[in-house]
């Protein structure tokens, strides 16, 4: 692996640009879906956002199958130990497969006690149902896709899942304006129609992923027939490398679900402005999330190279680049916020109050994206327990007690929340930045362990 600084470079944009590109194609089709759901009404808007955040469990549960299989495939590959890294994309599988039945199980069995959990009016609730119900039956296609992808960009191939985000997400509009108000023949099915696409879609998703993860190319394939018998030694590297990191997604959503119930305390145009606010804010966040999958790729390669000072100049060079593009994205929210929510939804008092949600985020990106970074490349060597802990300091020590302080106790409302939610995004970037300082030293006795 050459380390000279324009070499660098083009490794880490080799990596970065399908990768950004992906996250940027999912914001836009995210912005396409969600404004054809904002024109049903602030009810149907609070509707799918309370479905999706109980939805974004099953992300936050793959961490657990996804960073193992990403870091352990990146440090055999980075190696050049092929058939260690095809066994641990193998065992991967096998642990996502074992944990997709019982959350979907779960999720089809009792949906309407699970979204009264965030106690919603009757309304919003008989959507959600309707909406949940559709959508869940997709969470096998989401999770093996999502482990399928983890294993693509340890090799450090992020143009395959690049190639599937685009075929998914054309699916996925195609479906919502044809099922959504009912096109060229199509019934109207308002909200389910926006979960039977994106159900579809992910149908699709994960057959066009399998095909391409059995079907070696160039770089890297599984052979489908070599030995798929549970090995549970590798069972656990796996989950002690990804357990951490679904420990601390399970916190952002859990901390996510409080933070959600008391702003459906605030109303429902509160509930909606929060809800295109998250959406309207990876404006920002999702170009630069390229970075971070570079940061835990090379970082992971470089030390299963033998190479931790390569590993340490990867990590400084992806965190300039990474400030570079997000001084751009979070200027578009700090300075034009009304445009963008406007372009979710032409309801003015969600669109005035959602602006204030993305002013506060966008002055909080540079220390999010940069920490990002850094996070990533504590987890390519290895190292998931300590942003794991950060998260759990930041989200249960800060955002939430201060969130209700502000939001209930003050009685600030939303925007008490989201000066909340802002302020332990800078609280946590310096625990990250502490860490990595302190952790890096020990990337060398990493690396000779991998070697050996």
């Amino acid at each position: 692996m050459d380390s000279t600084q324009r070499q660098m470079r083009q490794g880490i944009f080799r990596m970065v640009w399908p990768a950004t590109m992906e996250s940027v194609l999912q914001f836009t089709v995210g912005i396409v879906a969600t404004a054809m759901v904002g024109r049903l009404g602030a009810t149907s808007i609070g509707a799918v956002g309370l479905s999706q955040r109980l939805l974004q469990t099953v992300w936050a549960l793959s961490q657990a199958v996804t960073v193992g299989a990403t870091v352990l495939v990146a440090q055999a590959y980075g190696a050049g130990r092929q058939d260690a890294a095809e066994k641990s994309a193998r065992q991967s599988l096998l642990v996502a497969l074992f944990g997709i039945v019982a959350f979907t199980a779960a999720v089809l069995a009792a949906p309407a006690r699970l979204l009264s959990l965030f106690h919603p009016t009757a309304d919003v609730l008989g959507l959600a149902v309707g909406y949940l119900r559709v959508v869940a039956w997709g969470v096998p296609f989401t999770m093996l896709t999502l482990v399928i992808g983890s294993i693509m960009r340890g090799t450090g191939d992020t143009r395959t899942p690049l190639v599937i985000a685009i075929l998914v997400n054309i699916v996925n509009v195609i479906g919502n304006y044809l099922l959504i108000f009912g096109h060229l023949g199509f019934p109207a099915l308002g909200v389910r129609g926006s979960a039977a696409a994106t159900l579809i879609a992910q149908g699709t998703g994960i057959v066009i992923a399998g095909y391409l993860l059995f079907t070696p190319g160039p770089r890297f394939g599984v052979r489908p027939f070599a030995s798929w018998r549970p090995d549970l030694a590798e069972f656990r590297r796996i989950l002690g490398i990804g357990v951490p990191a679904a420990a601390e997604s399970l916190a952002w959503q859990f901390a996510a679900i409080l933070l959600t119930i008391l702003i459906v305390s605030f109303g429902t145009v509160a509930l909606a402005a929060h809800t295109l606010g998250l959406q309207a804010e990876g404006l920002s966040y999702m170009p630069a999330a390229g970075f971070a999958i570079a940061s835990t790729t090379l970082v992971g390669q470089s030390l299963g190279a033998g190479d931790p000072k390569l590993a340490r100049r990867y990590t400084a060079e992806i965190a300039r680049w990474a400030v570079y593009m997000t001084l751009v994205t979070a200027a578009v929210l700090v300075f034009f916020p009304a445009a963008v929510m406007g372009l979710l939804t032409n309801d003015r008092a969600v669109v005035a109050l959602g602006a204030k949600y993305l002013m506060l985020m966008g002055l909080a990106q540079l220390p999010q994206q940069v920490g990002g970074v850094l996070n990533g490349a504590l987890r390519g060597s290895g190292d998931t327990r300590s942003p794991m802990l950060i998260a759990f300091a930041g989200l249960w020590l800060v955002r939430l007690p201060l969130a209700f302080l502000l939001g209930r106790h003050l009685g600030l409302g939303v925007i008490g929340v989201w000066a909340a939610m802002t302020f332990d995004l800078f609280v946590r970037y310096a625990l990250i930045h502490t860490t990595y300082v302190r952790r890096q030293r020990h990337f060398a006795s990493r690396a000779a362990e991998l070697v050996q």
